[in-house]
This record gives C-alpha cells, structure tokens and sequence, in this order.
C-alpha cells in the first residue's frame, strides 16, 4: 500500500476525534463571516478587539477566524511570520463564537470537549495551545446523558465502569458479550489510530523528516495500512464477530452519525477506532472551557497577537482574492482596502464563498485553468457526477432559564447534556429529520455563564434538518415566524426531557432560535450546510494547497474534514507548509503527546 494512503488514514484518525465529537454545530470552519443571530456582543475575545484598519502589506493573509483559521495564524505568529487574520464580523470564532444576553452567555457551537484537561494529549487544537502557550482553563466532568425512544434515560459516566451496566440494561442478554468482542477486534486499529500525531504532517518532502521523529509510531500505522480506510461497516457486519444486538448497533450507528454526520455504513474504521479506544478508556473525563467556547477563541487569538506584527481584525470583510502573476497577491476589502500577501492566503471560507472570492479574477483569465477545475471539483455537491453531497443543516434554540427548584450541579439524574433519540427505525435512520436532539446547559458546568438562579440552555438538531424546507422563505414573513415557533416547540420538548416546564421558566427576551437560513446568513455557510458528507471509500477530502502559488485552504471542506480536533488540524498542517521543517520540528518540541501502550 502507498505510503500516502496510510498517512491519510491515520492522520484522519488522529484529527477527527478527542476534543468535540459531534456535538458541534458548524464546526469552526465559518470563515470570512460570522455572528451571532441576536446580539453584535461576544462575550471574550470579541470584546477586547477593536475594529482598526489593517497593514497594506503582510506575510500571510488569513479569511475569516474560524478555529482552522485561528489555529493556522496562531502557529504562524508562533513562528514569526507576520500573519493578518481578517474577519467579515464583529467578533471572532467562526461556529465557536459566544455572545451575550441579558447577563446569559450563549454558545454558538461547540458543546462537547475532551482531551484538553490532560497534560500529555493527542488533540491537534491542545498541542497547539502548548505550542503557543496560551491555553483557556478547564473543567473536567464525566457524564453525558441519553433519552431512548421508549423514554427512558441514562447518564452513565464515559468510559468502560458503568457502561456496561447500560449494556446489560438496555441491551439484554449477550449484548455486553458483543460489545466487548467488538472492542477487541478494534484494539489494534485503535493503537494504530492513535499512533501518529496529525502535528507532524505536512505538505511537502519535508514530511519525511517531521513523520520519521516518530519512526515506531510510523510503523504502527502503516502496519494496519488500509485497513484504517475501510468503512466501519466492514467490521460491524463481519459474521465472524457477530455483532446482532439491536441496541449495541444502533448505539454505534448513533456515535458514527455524532462523531462525523454518517452512520457506521460511511464511517472510517480509523475515526471509529480512536473513538472507541478514547471515550471507552478507564479515567476518561470530559474538559469544558471556563467562560465557555469564546474562552477558546480567546486563547488563539492572544496567540495570534503575542508576537506582532500579528493581529486579527474585525469587521473587515473580504470581497476579492487578488491574483497577480501567477500567484494570490493578496485581499480586497469591501471598502476598497487592499491588502497585500508577500508569502500566502488562506481562505478559511467554505469552498462556496471561496470561490466566489476568485471569480473576478477567474473571468479575467488570472487563476489559471487548474485552479479553475480545483475550486469547480470542490463545490461539486453532486455524488452522481464525482462530487461530495453536503450534509444537511440545524435548527437550534438558545434561552436563558429560571432554575429554581433545579440542580446546581450535573448528576446522574440531571446530566449537564444529554441526546434524545425518537425513533431507532425511522426511515434514514439517524439521519432522519428531527430525529436526534442535543441539548446542553453549559451553567451546570460552569455557573459564570447564567445570572445567579438560572441557567442557560441551548438544544439543537444535528445536521439532520433540510436546507430545502427553508429555502427561499422571506425571513420576515408570518410563514417563517411560524416554521420557528414549530421548530421551537419540537426543540423544548427535548429540553424537557430533563428539565420540567422549561418554556415555562425561560427569561423574558432570552429566547432566540436559529434556523439553517440563519447559518447561511450569520455563520456563511453555504445552504446553511454543516459540511460535506464524505463517505468512507467514496469520498477523500482535498488537501490544503491549491494550483495557484500562494494560495491556500483550510477548515471542514479540507483534509481532515468535520470536528474541532479536525479544522484545527487543519489549520496546522497549513501553518506547517508554510514555515521551514527547522521551525515545525522547533514546534513539535513544545507538544506533549501521552506514552504509548503497547497491546499484549
């Protein structure tokens, strides 16, 4: 097997698991614009960032400040390359910007964290908080709680202690039995997939020297060649390990469709093995940031601006990508600012906006036929003709409640999060409409967020709802009003799966609810899409150069795809491209991997 295919598999591995899984809306790739669908105030770093006008003139332009962006420019700086991050809103974060109201914090996206609270961990976006030294503060908690179609509900702690007690519960006889032959057979893959870190990956014949630091590593991974490619189904379908349960396989089909937006039929044996060998490991926790996901963006943009002339600038929108000889020159700003690009630009924008950002320069024959056929075979959605389908969109519901008479702390009766599934065989499966909630009180974890004597809430659907049944809706029409309120209405009901009376207790002026018309509009996601449906042994993501010199991409819709480990590998790998393999070795030095175990 070529050597590529390996390190793909494995560096997918490595990117696309440890800190969010799926619970994350969508997933910090929103590049050259973003906000909130209710108020111009994020809560951190937006609030410590004035609108100033940028240089005329940079090493690195950087569209858009969704964590791939951010993680990108923050190594970048880290290596002194004068790095310009321009965003289209007044705050940045992409999907992980906060925002405030009436005293509540509100999280746009990211819910769901681990990997972080860990000194030695294998999570792209920690290694790069240790690789620039800023980093937010943690807090570590261990359970996670689930509604079943038939109403009942558990909140067992991650890891192998109590989950076989919801085995036993829930799946009957044998069901322990079959869940525990399955982690066997994943053993090996799973010590494959966590082998390689994905930080030592780049682009160029400079990968030779960073990947061969980590030579038994190496080995490890290309011991298990394709077979980390391999969709997942492969294993759960092998009459050889006879994996039967109901409840054990619609469990796993549910954690492949949460970690990527597939179920097990289109999931990568090497996504599933990391998962199963990190959230199943003894001691697993899970981290949460204080102050929330907008303490994150913080952190990457105090490493963006720790070594100037590095900076990121809000409310700076990009209209043009500038292509002059041969190579991206540099931006033009919706004022008419130019700025210029000595060394690259990196579009942080989905495919969609990107390419639209080239289009003045592709009519006047400046891009160059490649890069024409580049950017046209990535806003391919059609699977008929070779392209990548997108994946559909959310509905959420933000608000602020009243929490008298209600836990101050998560429990095993009063879990801090909790997915509700309404029907194991509905057609689709897990990717029916509506039929997976997420719901998140984020004030049990942290209080800071909430007013004292209440909480915050935020309850979405996980790219299961259709672009299509909004498209084209006037978002000032009776019609719309009403599809929200019925929106609203499905989404409290999750919410009181756990919490009585919810909409009873919301605050006054708190209730906010977000359609896939508000992430097209707010977030410029392209059809409101969470991002592309790459299925195992169909699809591969492209990379991060492009055919035009100088110009870049990273985020979602590139290699590794969905996740925040994954964009802010993404965003590393394009950092490391772009500095010398002296400089990413230098990085690599300040990372803290944990010791690999060898299986007997």
């Amino acid at each position: 097997m070529k050597l590529h295919s390996a390190l793909t598999a494995l560096v997918a591995s490595a990117t696309c698991i440890p800190a969010s899984y799926a619970f994350v809306v969508p997933r910090s790739s929103s590049a050259s614009a973003s906000a909130s669908p209710s108020s111009s105030s994020a809560l951190f770093a937006a609030s410590s960032i004035k609108k100033e006008s940028p240089p005329v003139e940079t090493d690195v332009i950087v569209i858009g400040s969704g964590l791939a962006g951010l993680s990108c420019a923050s190594l970048l700086s880290h290596c002194r390359t004068p790095t310009v991050v321009l965003e289209s809103h007044d705050a940045p974060g992409g999907a992980a910007h906060t925002w405030t109201r009436r005293g509540f914090h509100f999280e746009s996206g990211p819910s769901l964290y681990s990997g972080f609270s860990a000194d030695a961990s294998p999570n792209p976006l920690k290694n790069i908080f240790q690789i620039t030294g800023e980093e937010p503060e943690w807090i570590s908690y261990d359970r996670w709680g689930t509604v079943l179609p038939d109403g009942s509900k558990f909140a067992a702690k991650i890891g192998p202690e109590e989950f076989g007690d919801v085995l036993k519960e829930h799946g009957g006889p044998g069901a322990e039995e079959e869940f525990a032959r399955l982690m066997e057979r994943m053993g090996p893959l799973s010590d494959a997939a966590q082998a390689l870190t994905s930080m030592a990956l780049r682009e160029d014949a400079g990968a030779v020297a960073t990947l061969l630091r980590y030579p038994r590593e190496l080995f490890d991974t290309l011991k298990q060649g394709q077979a980390l490619n391999d969709p997942f189904a492969e294993i759960l379908n092998d009459p050889e390990l006879n994996v039967t349960n109901k409840f054990v396989r619609n469990w796993l089909d549910m954690l492949c469709f949460l970690l990527q937006g597939l179920p097990a039929a289109g999931t990568m044996n090497a996504v599933m093995a990391y998962m199963l060998a990190d959230w199943y490991r003894p001691g697993v926790t899970l981290d949460f940031p204080k102050g929330g996901s907008g303490a994150i963006v913080d952190a990457l943009v105090r490493g963006v601006e720790k070594y100037g002339p590095s900076k990121v600038f809000v409310d700076a929108h990009v209209d043009e990508i500038l292509v002059e000889y041969g190579r991206a020159s540099g931006v033009k700003l919706s004022d008419g600012t130019v700025v210029r690009a000595n060394k690259a630009v990196v579009s942080n924008a989905d495919p969609f906006v990107t390419k639209k950002l080239l289009a003045k320069a592709r009519e006047a024959g400046a891009t160059g036929a490649a890069l024409d056929e580049h950017m046209d075979r990535l806003t391919n959605t059609k699977g008929d003709e070779g392209g990548i389908p997108n994946l559909r969109s959310f509905i959420h519901i933000h608000a602020g409640i009243d929490a008298a008479g209600l836990p101050p702390v998560p429990s095993a009766d009063f879990p801090a999060q909790w997915a509700v599934v309404r029907d194991w065989d509905a057609p689709g499966g897990v990717e029916s409409p509506r039929n997976i909630v997420l719901c998140s009180m984020p004030s049990l974890i942290d209080p800071t967020l909430a007013p004292e004597g209440k909480h915050v809430l935020h309850a979405y659907v996980p790219a299961t709802e259709p672009y299509e049944w909004w498209k084209g809706m006037d978002r000032n029409s009776d019609e719309y009003r009403k599809k929200k309120e019925e929106a609203a209405d499905f989404l409290w009901s999750a919410i009181e799966e756990y919490v009585p009376n919810a909409r009873e207790r919301a605050v006054p002026g708190t209730v906010q609810i977000a359609t896939p018309l508000t992430h097209e509009r707010f977030l410029r996601r392209t059809d409101g899409a969470y991002g592309p449906r790459v299925e195992a042994g169909k699809h591969t993501l492209p990379g991060h150069k492009t055919p035009l010199d100088g110009l870049l991409l990273c985020g979602d819709y590139t290699f590794p795809g969905i996740g925040v480990p994954a964009t802010a590998a993404a965003g590393a790998i394009t950092a490391n491209n772009l500095v010398s393999v002296g400089q990413h070795w230098e990085m690599l030095d300040k990372i803290r991997l944990p010791e690999k175990r060898r299986r007997k």
